[in-house]
Order: C-alpha cells, then structure tokens, then sequence
C-alpha cells in the first residue's frame, strides 16, 4: 500500500452566475470543494462535493481539521 504523500483541498467560491439543471433547477449560490490526494509513487486522484447552498467552507474546514489527521 501506497502512503499518502500530499492532500490538496481546494474550496471554489461562488460565482454570480446562476446555476441550473433538468433535476434541480436554479441554483443561485453554489460551492465546490476539491481534494487531491497524492502518493508516494506520485499518483494523484481528485475528489469533489458540492453544494446547492452555503455550506462549501464548512465542508473544507472538517476536512482540514478532521480527515486529514485522521
């Protein structure tokens, strides 16, 4: 097993731009958060989660200070 060498987390902030799909309709305040975890043999994968509402920031901060030390 491969030990994990570097985690990115990335938190885009909103844009002004309104958001919209067939399922969900209008989104008007949209966050995304990312993680790239990087390995020892320099592999990396991205994860990603979203929201339809405020939340991103509080996404990003359990991750900084409850995965990651995990």
């Amino acid at each position: 097993m491969s030990t994990i060498q570097n985690i990115c987390v990335q938190y885009l902030a909103p844009s002004d731009e309104v958001l919209e799909d067939a399922k969900h309709g209008a989104h008007t305040h949209f966050e995304l958060v990312t993680v790239t975890i990087t390995d020892e043999d320099g592999i990396s994968s991205t994860g990603y989660t979203s929201t339809g509402v405020k939340g991103g920031r509080t996404i990003e901060a359990m991750i900084h200070h409850d995965l990651i030390p995990f």
